[in-house]
């Protein structure tokens, strides 16, 4: 192995090992802005998703937890697909999810609890200063099921619909 490719980085990764995570960069970054999203839909927004989430509720935390797994995290702004400027806006944020109080993870609580109108609140905030317009929450790395669990969509590159 040469020099440079035994060189670790601050999470502990040979140079060769971050390039391939860099692959995947664009990945990461949907996820993190899908993550973003979801926080900002309210109870009826959420539920539509169940095609594609299955369980949109436990999806919202679990898509964020994936997106602030740090080597993930990290290729998102090694890559400058977000400015580096918005890492502690962001690593406050999933402080602020991760505070969230079990009690209320339901979508009984999702329109009307104080604690879930500032979460949305910082999420469209984030958004908005990340330069994100829209709210649409892209389903290209999803399969999208009908009532019966058939794929209806499937992204392009794979065999499957």
């Amino acid at each position: 192995m040469d020099k440079k490719a035994e060189e670790l980085d601050e999470l502990g990764l040979l140079k060769n090992e971050l390039m391939e995570y860099d692959k995947n960069v664009d990945f990461y970054y949907t996820n993190l802005i899908n993550s973003l999203i979801l926080y900002t839909y309210n109870s009826i927004e959420l539920e539509s998703l169940a095609p594609i989430l299955i369980d949109p509720l436990t999806e919202l935390y679990e898509e964020l937890d994936y997106a602030f797994l740090p080597v993930c995290f990290e290729t998102v702004f090694r890559n400058a697909k977000i400015d580096i400027e918005f890492k502690e806006q962001l690593l406050r944020f999933k402080n602020q999810v991760d505070e969230i109080p079990n009690e209320i993870w339901d979508y009984e609580f999702i329109d009307n609890h104080e604690k879930w109108f500032e979460v949305k609140k910082s999420a469209e905030k984030i958004l908005t200063n990340i330069g994100i317009q829209h709210r649409l929450f892209d389903c290209k790395n999803h399969q999208v099921l009908d009532m019966n669990d058939n794929v209806i969509y499937q992204k392009p590159d794979t065999n499957e619909k």
